[in-house]
Parts: structure tokens; sequence; C-alpha cells
């Protein structure tokens, strides 16, 4: 089946919200160039519901060989109020990272820290402030009890402005931080995963959970797949732009294609292997994330669970049953081995007994 893109109107009724393949980049690009935009308070790309426009779109559609989608148009509203200078920035800046190609995450949380950023601001724009004003910002937002991580992407979302959205010298922000804890990642045993599988009888769940601990799956490639991803001569899954945009291969178990295959057939998606309410809408992460916690709870677990915590059951497993640290990197997608490196700290693999069982008590 082809892909699709998606028109649905927006309650204004003066613009369509646009759902496409977020990980195809000919497709954003092409998007893009015909007037779509990306609108920071919808949180999504949009589209005004202009004749002329959705003419465009389907002509570059129809060059891309997609499917375009467009629901029947009622009478359209007033045009709303021109939008506040803050408003244009943060939709120019949003649509800087789009066009960078950073990933739907990294646009969400830096869209959200530089719009605070923007309310400190106050009525006056970025540029009028002061390198002190800068440092003042982040100064209260630590003395606030903001977190390292959270202080770190605060950081990177105002330098992002400054340095790659007004071509500005890089800035350097000296505040003292916090030393990083070391945890260790959390992970299920094997019984507990075959129990958390068992219990979930709904294939859509089941694939998408499989998929999270039979390849180490992210959250995010999970829902980004795509029927064109599997190849099943070869028996390989193809993750693009994971992490650090990065693509790897993945060997795909012959169980898993033909549960990928009932689901499908099941389901009928139109872009994505797993889409939510709407065709061509991919499936929410809260949506995924709650799959979890209740297949947990079928399964007697008590703990809190998520499903990176299958991506961490998976690794933990493999170097537990002997696999070489630079294979398990590779098939992570990891870019430094000291990342892959952690699964030893919670791997039982080659670790002495406890001088304890000896004492034959």
């Amino acid at each position: 089946m082809k892909a699709a893109v998606s028109l649905r109107l927006r309650p204004s009724r003066t613009e369509f919200l646009v759902f496409f393949p977020f990980s195809n980049e000919p497709t954003r690009t092409a998007l893009l160039a015909a007037g779509v935009r990306y609108e920071p308070a919808a949180k999504g790309y949009v589209l005004p519901a202009d004749a002329a426009l959705v003419a465009r779109v389907r002509a570059a559609c129809q060059h891309l060989g997609l499917v375009l989608l467009v629901p029947p148009t009622p009478a359209l509203a007033v045009a709303l109020p021109p939008p506040t200078p803050h408003e244009v920035l943060l939709s120019r800046y949003c649509q800087f990272i789009a066009l960078k190609r950073y990933s739907p995450n990294t646009l969400k949380n830096y869209r959200s820290a530089f719009q605070l950023f923007l309310a400190y601001c106050g009525p006056r724009l970025p540029l009028a402030l002061s390198k002190q004003d800068v440092l003042d910002y982040l100064a209260g937002r630590v003395a606030a009890g903001i977190s390292e991580t959270y202080q770190n992407l605060l950081i990177n979302a105002i330098k992002f402005y400054y340095e790659q959205v007004e071509g500005q010298p890089r800035q350097y922000y000296s505040i003292p931080r916090p030393k990083r804890p070391q945890t260790n990642p959390k992970v299920l045993a094997q019984e507990e995963v075959k129990a958390l599988l068992q219990g979930t009888e709904n294939r859509k769940h089941r694939a998408m959970l499989m998929l999270a601990y039979g390849l180490g799956l992210r959250l995010g490639e999970v829902l980004a797949l795509t029927p064109a991803d599997i190849d099943s001569k070869r028996m390989a899954l193809y993750v693009r732009g994971g992490k650090g945009k990065k693509d790897r291969d993945l060997p795909l178990p012959e169980s898993l294609l033909l549960l990928l295959r009932e689901q499908f057939r099941e389901f009928r998606p139109i872009t994505f292997i797993f889409e939510g309410q709407h065709p061509g809408e991919p499936y929410s992460e809260r949506s995924l994330q709650m799959v979890v916690k209740q297949a947990a709870s079928r399964a007697g677990i008590q703990r809190p669970i998520s499903l990176h915590m299958l991506r961490h059951s998976y690794a933990t497993h493999l170097m537990e049953a002997g696999t070489d640290t630079r294979i398990i990197q590779d098939l992570l997608g990891h870019s430094s081995i000291k990342t892959t490196e952690i699964y030893t700290h919670v791997a039982q693999r080659a670790r002495p007994p406890s001088p304890l069982d000896s004492l034959g008590l």
C-alpha cells in the first residue's frame, strides 16, 4: 500500500494539520517547499486551508508517488489576528530545527525550553538581552531546583537560537553543575519479559513490545517504522534516523515477521506500521507507554516499567549470553562503546559467586 499524506481540518477551520512520515526527508522537504510549515501552538505541521496551497501539496505528493487524503472542507472561519513578534520568532525557531532535520522529540523539547525563555524576556526580544541577562535567567532556573539534564537542555535551546537562528558567535555559559549520578539501567528478568509478552493478546500491542525487546528498539524507533523498513528476503529490519540520525540494519526474527504480517492484515495501516485512531498518523508515545504499564500489571510486575526497560533488558540478556560488547554496540546504535559498557554493571555473566555460598549455612 502506498504511503500517504493526510490533512485534518483544525477547529479554527482556517488551517489543516498535516500528517506524513516524519522520518522521510524528501517528503518533509517537498511539503515545506509547497507551503507546509511547523506550527508550535499545534505541535505539528500545518497548511492554510487555501485551495491553491492544497493544489501545490497535491502536486508535490503526485511527484513523490504519495496519496493525499483531504477531508471535506466546510465554510472557513474568519482569519485569526496576526501573530505577535514572539510567536513569529518561535515559529521561525521551530522551522530552523525542522530544516536541520532534528528529531521530533528534540524539536518538542527545544521549543518548550525556548518558549519559557521568551516568556522571561517579557516584551523584549532575545536579541535585546545581554549575556548577563541570559546568565541571570539560567541561574534563576538552577536556583529553582531544575535537574542537571533540564539545565543542559535550556542552555542548548538558547545557544541554538543565538548561534544557529541568528548566526552569532558561539557563547559559553559558565554555571556550576552538580556531579552527574552514575545509575545502572533497570532491566527485567527473561521470565518477566516472557510473562509480559504472553499476557498481551492485542496483536498491535504485542508486536510493539516484541520489537522493543527482540531488537532493542527505542520508543521513537518503534513508532516511526513503515512497511518499507521490513526486508523479508534478507530477514532484516531497517531502522531509519535513529538517535544521532544513524541508520542500522537489524536481524528480524521469523516469529516477529509473522506477527507483523498478521497485525498489518488486521489493522491495514496507511503510512506507519503502527498507527493511531486516524489513518496515516503514528501511534502516540503516551499510548504505547500505557500499553507497557498495562502489560506489566497483567504479568504481576509491581515495580514501575517503561518501554525503554525492554531495550535495556535486550542488551543485558545478550551480554549475559556471551555476545561481544562491540556487536551489542552495533545492534543498539551506540556511538561510543562506553555507553554499551554500562550493561556490564548489571549483567550477571562471569561474576564470581558470593563467599557466603561456600559456608554451607
